[in-house]
């Protein structure tokens, strides 16, 4: 790698480049305060022009750095030494942060190399635990996103913050553990979450200029994360963890596209079809401790002969056998090929310059291998803890939009082996829980009763008298049995008939989170 290609790793200027960036006061928090509503949500959309005209002719550290790092401008050395003063002109060059620019062919200041702005999210809001509660504020470097490259992206581009990583943020448990490996780190923001939570942090990359990016993040906001340069789950080989996380390059390329133009190493997966994401859900549970939990986004095939609807995981099926995990798999989308590839062209090249030949051979591809669609969403997998049988598998369709949070993945992984007797438990209804019912005119009976679920993922879910009993009578004092007998007795019916009514819909409650078992 040259000087360029990658923020550079020096102790001392990151130290005085974390001191200016502190003393600024750049954070989220001044970003909204000195960008409105208007221009934060034209960023949202990559658009620039709202943001740079509200900031023109402002000389304050924080309008500096936005409009350097977020906003493409070119900037003056007198501009730039003011908002850095510790690190100065000479120590942002030395890091590789900015270049001299020219404008008409004259010099005209400096522009930034790569794309460095304010992080923050809140801790344990995911979580099952309080342990990591609060909210981190750091500084993420990456590369300047495509709609201000000004061209195609380059093979080893770096990712900054986008909507998959935020969704396995989101979606990642967050109970205290002793070791966690991030695969396919990126620019290390799953590394930088998991180190608010596990004692050790690995964090692997086949790119060497992800692996830069995410040792540069980690120096910058004074985190300790391991950081191995390597396929996979190469790296870490003979090493097991108590939580994986990966976004890996899950994008179904063609074989006759390995090596073109407009491929990328964060994406596109190197594999034939979707073997990547096999690979990963094959070989991950090597790597985890007996009851370790690996989570992941990924991409697969449908056959065009399986129903994308009904029939999606038939194949990811075959891809758990023999394995001693359970796993819940969530399809939280499926796109039809011609969508898929137009959407990745797109992403390759922002610019929208047409690339006809990929396309043509992508769809191809596709249509000779016999695929009517893409399923793109996550699985959660669990190693067993002992001999624990064959994997229990539950596949879900959509979530009707809902974005999973950790304590939701983690309360469906625990769900997925309920007892065989529901009897012995001691149940306590959700607090969000409400309950509707619909009458038929004229008469004392509900005709249709619904459990709705006000948080997690907002389920709604129909339900009978008896388990609308049960469900009303769970405040962790008696237990199942005892409901049902007392139901039993009330509505004059027998008790084992009552039992046979009400146990497939509770475990559904309870995989739902709108009753929880008391202790779990």
């Amino acid at each position: 790698m040259t000087a360029n290609d990658a923020p550079i790793l020096d102790g001392a200027l990151i130290a005085a480049l974390r001191a200016d960036l502190a003393e600024a006061g750049w954070t989220v928090d001044v970003l909204e305060e000195i960008l409105s509503d208007r221009a934060r949500a034209a960023l949202a959309r990559e658009q620039r022009l709202p943001a740079l005209i509200e900031l023109e002719g402002r000389d304050d550290p924080a309008s500096v750095l936005t409009r350097l790092f977020v906003l493409g401008s070119i900037e003056s050395e007198a501009v730039l030494v003011a908002a850095l003063p510790r690190l100065g002109v000479r120590g942002a060059r030395a890091l590789g942060l900015v270049a001299p620019a020219e404008e008409g062919g004259a010099a005209a200041g400096l522009s930034a190399l790569f794309d460095l702005r304010p992080y923050a999210a809140m801790l344990g809001v995911t979580g099952v635990s309080d342990d990591a509660a609060g909210e981190v504020a750091w500084w993420i470097a990456s590369d300047i996103p495509g709609s201000r490259a000004g061209g195609p992206l380059r093979p080893d581009h770096v990712l900054g913050v986008g909507g998959a990583s935020t969704s396995l943020l989101e979606m990642t448990i967050r109970d205290r553990v002793d070791s966690a490996l991030d695969m396919g780190c990126g620019c290390g923001i799953q590394a930088m979450h998991l180190t608010t939570h596990a004692r050790r942090v690995v964090a692997t990359d086949l790119s060497a200029r992800a692996c830069a990016f995410t040792r540069f993040n980690a120096a910058l906001n004074g985190l300790d994360i391991e950081v191995r340069e390597g396929s996979l789950f190469e790296p870490v080989a003979g090493e097991a963890f108590d939580l994986i996380v990966t976004n890996p390059p899950f994008v179904i390329t063609p074989d006759s596209l390995r090596g073109a133009r407009g491929l990328l190493e964060y994406r596109d997966g190197g594999m034939s079809r979707d073997g990547l994401v096999r690979t990963v859900v094959r070989s991950g549970p090597e790597h985890l401790v007996p009851g370790g939990i690996l989570q992941l986004i990924g991409n697969w095939e449908i056959p065009a002969e399986h129903d994308p609807d009904a029939e999606w995981g038939l194949r990811l099926e075959e891809w758990f056998e023999g394995l001693a995990v359970d796993a819940w798999i969530v399809e939280r989308d499926v796109l039809d090929p011609a969508r898929y590839i137009e959407m990745w062209l797109q992403d390759a090249d922002p610019t929208g310059v047409a690339n006809e030949g990929a396309y043509r051979a992508w769809l191809a591809d596709f249509d000779a291998a016999g695929v009517g669609g893409i399923g793109m969403g996550f699985m959660a997998i669990r190693r067993h803890i002992g001999d624990e049988g064959a994997p229990v598998l539950r596949f879900e369709l959509g979530l009707a939009g809902a974005r999973p949070r950790g304590a939701d993945v983690a309360r469906t992984l625990r769900a997925l082996r309920l007892p065989a007797d529901l009897a012995p438990l001691r149940l306590e209804r959700a607090e969000d829980v409400t309950e509707e019912r619909h009458y038929v005119p004229g008469s004392a009976d509900p005709q249709v009763m619904i459990l709705h679920q006000g948080s997690g993922l907002g389920r709604s879910i129909m339900v009978g008298t008896a388990v609308s009993a049960l469900v009303g009578a769970s405040d962790g004092e008696l237990e199942v049995g005892q409901i049902i007998a007392a139901v039993a007795m009330l509505t004059e019916r027998d008790a084992d008939e009552v039992r046979a009514e009400i146990d497939e819909p509770v475990r559904g409650l309870l995989r739902a989170g709108m009753l929880r078992i008391v202790g779990d």
